[in-house]
């Protein structure tokens, strides 16, 4: 009897959710931070180790996470890295000492690597290419959702419990999005043959380096603006509610901007995606530009600048992961995925640093004309890409 094919938008549903549970605790433990820090008694670049851990992780795992879909399918992945990612959390929360709680972290967010790469595989699979740019865009918009969501719960829930039911909530969400993502996807046809050499031949794909240098600038100026926008904001005279209320509008931006940018990247039968991304660059260009001019005209100016900026430098991630999985060979979509997610993720946590240094000797509307000029080089990048027809 043939396999049911999985409902497009219950596998949607069901990446978004599982993405946004791993998000929740990836993005949210530093709203916990101070009460982590009292209850294991951890010095500040202690407790940094630990708020980055899970993260950690998952970086250091996307691309062993790659190849397990694509060898073993979705589903089986989802399941064994969602019992690693779930008892890590709950080894976490049972942890007696700093530790214990990082490395317990660390194995969580290993698992968790899974997730991200599986409902990737999976929304390629199960959308036709004028849909999955869109389809993308509303996964990736669950990383920002997730975090929000973290913001607002793990503070009541520590109130109510400790850190230990936070975390062991935490590990309740992962197992129930997890599981249910696994049921929904399908069991299609894993690649269970090995592929010898099979990252090379992904970049060897016409157009696969260019994407991923594309994505290193890109990942730059999204950097920067996430990690320095509230400073400069304070340093142009800014209260700190206005600074926060930019921050919050960027995020929001965040959001919106995924799914509008995936749906353009859809048009034509998904043959846009190498204007999309020469788009999203020109945008984020003009508005680095614009947000450096308005840091000398007020909370307003700076606010109006900051959705413009954001919606060009956070929208472009689900348009470079569509496209790099459209562009790799049969059966290594995943590992696509998995090499452009973790380019992404040693840069962005390499280049943090040097751009405050950037920022600290030559003050700050250098430092935002510079993220201009490397989103510019990026969109000129992006428009020499090669156009091939999605697959």
């Amino acid at each position: 009897m043939a396999a049911r094919t999985p409902s497009p938008r219950a596998v949607l549903t069901a990446a978004a959710a599982a993405q946004a549970a791993v998000s929740f605790v990836t993005f949210g433990l530093p709203a916990i931070g101070p009460q982590l820090r009292q209850t294991f008694g951890l010095s500040l670049p202690e407790l940094g180790a630990v708020l980055t851990a899970n993260l950690l992780g998952s970086g250091l795992a996307l691309i062993l996470a790659g190849t397990l879909v694509d060898r073993f399918g979705s589903r089986a992945a989802t399941l064994g890295g969602t019992a690693i990612a779930t008892g890590g959390l709950v080894a976490a929360a049972l942890a007696s000492s700093k530790w214990p709680l990082f490395v317990s972290l660390l194995v969580s967010g290993a698992g968790s690597a899974v997730v991200p790469v599986a409902g990737a595989g999976a929304l390629l699979r199960v959308f036709p290419a004028a849909q999955r740019g869109r389809a993308l865009g509303v996964r990736q918009m669950a990383v920002p959702l997730g975090g929000t969501i973290a913001a607002v719960l793990l503070p009541l829930l520590e109130a109510a419990g400790g850190v230990r039911l936070a975390l062991l909530f935490g590990a309740g969400i992962l197992c129930v999005t997890g599981i249910a993502f696994a049921v929904v996807s399908g069991a299609e046809a894993p690649l269970r043959a090995r592929s010898p050499r099979a990252f090379r031949s992904i970049l060897g794909t016409p157009g696969m380096l260019r994407l991923l240098l594309v994505a290193c600038f890109y990942i730059v100026v999204l950097q920067a603006l996430l990690s320095y926008a509230v400073p400069a904001a304070r340093a142009a005279g800014l209260s700190a509610f206005a600074a926060s209320v930019a921050y919050f509008a960027v995020n929001v931006t965040a959001i919106v901007a995924r799914v509008v940018w995936g749906g353009a990247a859809d048009r034509r039968g998904g043959t846009r995606r190498v204007r999309t991304l020469v788009e999203t660059g020109a945008v984020s260009a003009v508005g680095a530009v614009l947000f450096a001019v308005a840091l000398h005209a007020g909370a307003v100016a700076v606010i109006a600048a900051a959705v413009v900026f954001g919606f060009g430098a956070l929208g472009w991630n689900a348009v470079v992961y569509v496209t790099a999985g459209e562009r790799a060979p049969p059966g290594l979509a995943g590992r696509s995925f998995a090499l452009a997610a973790t380019v992404v993720f040693i840069l962005g946590a390499l280049c943090t640093p040097p751009l405050g240094a950037l920022a600290a000797r030559a003050g700050w509307d250098t430092f935002w004309v510079t993220t201009a000029v490397l989103a510019a080089i990026g969109a000129a990048i992006a428009a020499r890409l090669p156009r091939t027809l999605p697959g």
